[in-house]
């Protein structure tokens, strides 16, 4: 399985971004008409002043622009999220056996769901050699043993994959025990 998100899921998050990116050049070229529609408000507060506006359009502009090249720039070099093989499951931060998972699990959180991997000792552990201390750090600091995917809105079948997954997982498990 080579799981990555659709061209849909793909099209509305580059749509949100333009929106919100557009949404911040219209607070500084309309930054004027927004200030005075505060004007006639009964009490004077800094939605009326022109400069809220600019400096909120300019947050916006920036704040969405850099999320979208980020965006774009991560999806055009791997759009993949992880394949899951015979061997083990090959995730952006590193390859991991079969033998070394210890648990695999769907968890749902406000719609979207998870796929979560227990690994046997520190993911810190699986991460590849380019990452900076920073990023391993940051592994760290979550979830000792935890790696999360969002599989909602890829191209598998999210419950044909956990099968799979679990199945190999069970297989690998009598392996150790015999």
């Amino acid at each position: 399985f080579r799981v990555c998100y659709t061209k849909k899921t793909l099209f509305i998050i580059f749509f949100g971004i333009l929106l919100f990116t557009l949404a911040g050049l219209v607070f500084i070229l309309k930054a004027d008409m927004f200030a005075a529609d505060a004007n006639f408000s009964s009490e004077s507060n800094w939605f009326a002043d022109v400069l809220f506006y600019k400096i909120l359009g300019w947050v916006d502009l920036c704040f969405f622009t850099i999320l979208g090249s980020v965006a774009y720039f991560k999806f055009s070099k791997s759009p993949w999220l992880f394949t899951v093989n015979e061997k083990g499951i090959i995730l952006p931060e590193g390859f991991v056996e079969w033998e070394s998972v210890a648990r695999v699990y769907l968890y749902e959180m406000k719609g979207t769901v998870l796929l979560r991997i227990n690994v046997k000792s520190n993911a810190a552990e699986y991460l590849k050699r380019n990452y900076s201390r920073f990023q391993k750090f940051l592994a760290l600091v979550q979830e000792k043993n935890t790696f999360s995917y969002p599989v909602s809105g890829t191209n598998v079948d999210i419950h044909e994959l956990y099968e799979f997954m679990r199945s190999h997982l069970k297989k690998c498990s009598k392996k150790t025990s015999v």
